[in-house]
């Protein structure tokens, strides 16, 4: 029998997982919005919802920010919201709901150029958590382009940042896995980086058929 070596066997394992988070990220998308929901799980959904757009519109009202970032943005900051959560506390930045949405708001202002980002970042700079700031905007950077690789492998076609923020059914499944893969395997603001350039290596080439059609279909 032929021996494997120990690195040639970690990179298989590593390629088998890397497979296996592609598979259940397309699917997840697949599935978005259907089936039956629990009457609980609607109910802590909704109350979850609600409390996020509570502290958006403390945010929006406090700095006299853009109406959109409730309206438009929302759901997808709200998205945003566990999985950097849970990035932050395990690189070590243990911080309020406020201001982790304020980070996921700055950085989203930032990267989309808007007008109001000075103001936001220069309060986070007297927080002390511009290095922080970065870290969201890498992640955020990050999970654009996972989402992009798989519209790209579907459709043919990339999207922005603000059209992403309204796509849902590609946000908050692909957001969903994020923060297991997060909190699952003690990924931080220093390794996520590597982790997902092989997801998103995997995911412009995922090839199942019936789920690509669905997703499409979805998305179209």
């Amino acid at each position: 029998m032929k021996n494997i070596s120990k690195i040639k066997l970690n990179l298989v394992t590593e390629k088998l997982y890397v497979e296996g988070i592609v598979n259940k990220l397309y699917e997840d998308i697949a599935n978005y919005g259907e089936g039956d929901v629990k009457a609980n799980t609607l109910m802590e959904s909704i109350l979850k919802e609600e409390n996020n757009k509570s502290i958006i519109g403390d945010i929006v009202d406090d700095f006299k920010l853009a109406p959109k970032f409730i309206f438009t943005f929302g759901t997808g900051i709200g998205a945003f919201y566990g999985p950097i959560q849970k990035l932050l506390e395990g690189s070590g930045v243990v911080i309020n709901e406020y201001e982790t949405y304020l980070l996921i708001i700055t950085a989203i202002a930032t990267l989309m150029n808007e007008s109001d980002s000075s103001l936001l970042v220069k309060t986070l700079k007297e927080k002390g958590l511009y290095s922080s700031l970065k870290d969201v905007m890498e992640y955020i950077k990050n999970s654009k382009k996972v989402i992009n690789s798989v519209t790209k492998n579907v459709l043919g076609t990339t999207y922005s940042l603000s059209d992403i923020l309204g796509f849902t059914a590609l946000l908050v499944p692909t957001m969903n896995l994020m923060s297991d893969i997060i909190n699952d395997y003690g990924v931080t603001s220093n390794t996520l980086g590597t982790m997902l350039k092989g997801i998103i290596l995997a995911t412009s080439v995922y090839g199942i058929k019936s789920i690509v059609k669905r997703i499409k279909n979805k998305i179209n």
